[in-house]
């Protein structure tokens, strides 16, 4: 069984949204990424999202996005990312999903040898932010509080907790924002998380092990719209930094 990650998805079956404006290598991406995931990713393997799945306005125009997704081999676990503004409650969201997809948010989930949990999360905020965004991160802090509570309550045999958290868990100075000393305190696996897409930032991400907790940024264009690989549980907990 492998853990694989992939973020900002950005599907758009039924409001089609030619991603290249952004940047040429979007081109065609969801059939990029649809032959990448079939080349790595197994029946009985894990695929963490977080984020950025889709970018349908509502449940009915989301529908084809689910069905592109239960098509891929693995288990998918979804979280939400800024531009999933359908997305209005892990509660209303569970019922629409297909037999391969789960999802989480201020909760947690036991996956196969996994434990999942997560939430959308904020950006690591600077002095000057607006009363809002405060107000948001903190919203955002006390959800992460909870599905680390509940992964804690569903751990059994010291199982991996993997975190999906859908911002740069550190700022562009490698400052740490407030979900890391959660993490750190909760003695977590790995933190997965996306949003990142200008290459200059690439660079600078945190990435890998810092105070016994593991960071992999997954964004689709930044791991070449192929799931990566987070672990390797058939003979153990290996965990790897390798992409096939």
């Amino acid at each position: 069984m492998n853990v694989w990650g992939i973020a900002d998805l950005h599907l758009s079956g039924a409001r089609p949204d030619r991603r290249e404006r952004h940047a040429a290598r979007w081109k065609d991406h969801t059939e990029r990424i649809a032959g990448e995931w079939r080349t790595v990713v197994g029946p009985d393997d894990v695929v963490l999202i977080p984020g950025d799945i889709s970018m349908a306005r509502n449940h009915r125009e989301l529908q084809p996005d689910l069905e592109w997704l239960e098509r891929l081999p693995g288990l998918k676990v979804l979280s939400a990312g800024n531009h999933d503004v359908w997305w209005n409650g892990v509660e209303r969201i569970r019922p629409m999903l297909r037999k391969s997809l789960r999802a989480v948010g201020g909760g947690a989930i036991s996956v196969g040898d996994v434990i999942v949990c997560g939430t959308r999360g904020t950006p690591v905020l600077n002095d000057e932010a607006p009363a809002a965004a405060v107000a948001e991160e903190k919203r955002e802090i006390e959800r992460l509080d909870r599905a680390l509570k509940g992964a804690l309550a569903l751990r059994t045999a010291n199982l991996p907790v993997f975190v999906l958290w859908h911002y740069p868990p550190f700022d562009a100075h490698r400052r740490p924002g407030p979900c890391v000393a959660l993490l750190e305190r909760a003695g977590v696996t790995a933190c997965v998380y996306g949003h990142a897409h200008a290459e200059g930032q690439w660079g600078g991400l945190v990435q890998g092990a810092v105070n016994g907790v593991c960071y992999h940024g997954v964004a689709a264009d930044a791991v070449g719209f192929r799931p990566y690989r987070l672990a390797n549980l058939t003979h153990g907990p290996v965990f790897s930094g390798t992409t096939s």
